[in-house]
């Protein structure tokens, strides 16, 4: 009986220390995942940042307010110089533009395609005029724009990318 009672005594100690090292080395294996866990938490949060500071769906908070245009015929060269006013409603000063203007007549015919590629320089809610000049090509649609009253006249304003001067850069699409 004492045999059994110190074979009994025997098997406990034993069986409790591997229990004791079956939960260290659980509790481990546990802190292991959970260090795991947070770095691919850390990895997905500063991936859906880069997204965010790098690709915008839509860049809206850079409008066109008004615009306007003057026809030129030299003889030789035929031109538009176009006037726009940009408006920036982003919370950053803009520093560089580049955007593409299309014009269109009531009959969803495009006449012209004009793009601003600029460094300019708009505070936040701020206006600014940007101009630029249009060479026309001889045999398009480009030459019925000065004919076209201007109430038949629909701008379509796509900005591709905007340069703010903290160094962010939003591609837009």
């Amino acid at each position: 009986m004492k045999n059994f009672l110190l074979l009994g005594v025997l098997c406990s100690i034993v069986f409790a220390n591997t229990l004791e090292d079956r939960v260290k080395i659980l509790e481990e294996k546990v802190a292991k995942l959970e260090q795991k866990l947070n770095m691919v938490d850390k990895t997905q949060k500063n991936l859906k940042q880069d997204i965010a500071n790098s690709t915008v769906l839509k860049c809206n908070k850079l409008r066109i307010k008004k615009y306007s245009f003057e026809y030129s015929d030299s003889g030789f060269i035929k031109n538009y110089d176009f006037k726009y006013v940009l408006e920036n409603d982003y919370n950053k000063t803009i520093k560089y533009v580049y955007a593409q203007i299309s014009y269109f007549d009531n009959n969803h015919i495009q006449m012209v395609e004009d793009y601003i590629k600029k460094s300019i320089v708009i505070k936040p809610n701020q206006q600014v005029t940007v101009k630029t000049n249009y060479l026309i090509d001889e045999g398009g649609l480009a030459e019925s724009l000065k004919d076209t009253p201007k109430k038949d006249i629909r701008i379509e304003f796509k900005p591709f990318e905007i340069d703010f001067e903290d160094g962010q850069i939003l591609k837009c699409q």
